[in-house]
């Protein structure tokens, strides 16, 4: 159960690391949402925004991005897990990510953030 919500964080990794919106908007539930802090700039969008508008427009990462699943937490068909990235977009990104078991796949629906 670990290793198939570590394979969608990893999934979440990927896309943001090569710049691909398509497996980023794959990973995310069609009704996920994410709330967090830019900075001191509250922000909040959908899943599929998020990759559209802020993954599709980045460069791919270099080797300054690195990505460290710090915590899972499994509860039946819930879960969660907790991400610290270094090095996206310039910044470094505490995420704390809610997950689904649906249609016999672990998916993001939520995804709260502050950068450091």
């Amino acid at each position: 159960m670990h290793d198939e919500i570590r394979a969608a964080i990893q999934q979440y990794v990927d896309g943001c690391a090569a710049a691909d919106p398509a497996l980023v908007r794959d990973v995310f539930d069609e009704g996920a949402v994410m709330w967090g802090f830019l900075g001191d700039r509250y922000m909040t969008m959908t899943g599929a925004e998020f990759a559209d508008a802020v993954v599709a427009e980045a460069e791919p990462a270099g080797t300054a991005y690195t990505a460290e699943i710090r915590d899972i937490d499994v509860h039946g068909g819930t879960a969660s897990a907790v991400l610290e990235e270094h090095g996206f977009l310039g910044l470094d990104f505490h995420n704390r990510f809610g997950l689904i078991r649906r249609d016999d796949r672990w998916r993001i629906v939520s995804k709260v953030f502050t950068t450091r």
